[in-house]
């Protein structure tokens, strides 16, 4: 995918900066509604990995939710308009303005919804944002280890590969 280029046709916005942020470990935020707006526990940097940012999120794989407020651009009225995330790990789900957008699964790539039709004067964006292990996932994880496997697994979280996979929106939005 293309990175977004500006010029006299196309403009961009960046999102970067501080997010509202909440974790989720109980996994409650869908029942409640947090996806039309959450009171935020923190705040965080997009983009960067969450488990950097906090101590206490340190080894946190689980459920997470991010917001973020803006306006539209005065110059998008009658252009489609786009979102684009660069990169989140591992599973995402976005909505703006209370609809969902859509889900990404798999870190490191980029993808993008249309919100033409759903962009306002003012805005609210919200991402919730996972990463537990799992055995259909890249990389595995949970998965018992193989005979074949060379080094100790004695690894937080369990996993037979020897890096930590960061969570978080981890390229600019």
């Amino acid at each position: 995918m293309i990175f977004p280029q500006k010029n006299p046709h196309r403009q961009s916005k960046d999102l970067s900066g501080k997010w509202d942020f909440r974790k989720d470990p109980q996994n409650r935020g869908l029942k409640k509604g947090w996806f039309k707006g959450f009171t935020k526990d923190r705040s965080i940097t997009v983009p960067a990995s969450w488990n950097e940012q906090y101590q206490d999120l340190g080894d946190y794989l689980g459920p997470a939710w991010y917001q973020k407020s803006f306006a539209r651009p005065a110059s998008t009225s009658g252009q489609k308009t786009f979102l684009r995330f660069g990169s989140v790990n591992y599973m995402a789900s976005v909505w703006l303005n209370g609809i969902k957008l859509g889900t990404h699964e798999g870190a490191h790539l980029p993808f993008v919804f249309e919100i033409t039709r759903h962009l306002k004067k003012e805005n609210r964006l919200v991402a919730r944002v996972e990463g537990f292990l799992k055995p259909d996932r890249v990389p595995p994880g949970n998965v018992p280890p193989g005979p074949l496997d060379s080094f100790n697994n004695n690894f937080n979280p369990p996993a037979s590969f020897d890096f930590f996979p960061f969570c978080g929106i981890q390229r600019p939005v």
